[in-house]
């Protein structure tokens, strides 16, 4: 039984389609193999997980910083205030003296 003209246009613009689609494939496929060439040994995981280690390093470098800088302040802070009770006693000490 031959193929309504309907049939026959249904079959081609399918066939039309599957061959755009085809084509946009493989054009996605050559891109991906660019973007890919474009990391060391072809290979983003590994490029990824470098990242994530030098990310990692920054935060622990940035907490340690805030964490002695913190220490510092402390120590300023007591040191500050050890001083003023020695200027305090000292001057105490002439008053007393005269």
């Amino acid at each position: 039984m031959p193929l309504s003209d309907d049939a026959i246009a249904i079959i081609q613009a399918v066939r039309e389609t599957t061959s755009d689609l085809e084509a946009k494939l493989a054009g996605m496929q050559a891109r991906q193999e660019q973007l890919f060439a474009g990391f060391p040994d072809g290979d983003p995981d590994s490029h990824r997980r470098y990242h994530e280690s030098v990310i990692e390093w920054r935060e622990l470098r940035n907490q340690m910083v805030k964490s002695a800088l913190m220490q510092a302040a402390k120590v300023g802070g007591l040191g500050a205030i050890g001083w003023i009770a020695y200027a305090l006693w000292t001057a105490l000490k002439m008053e007393i003296t005269k």
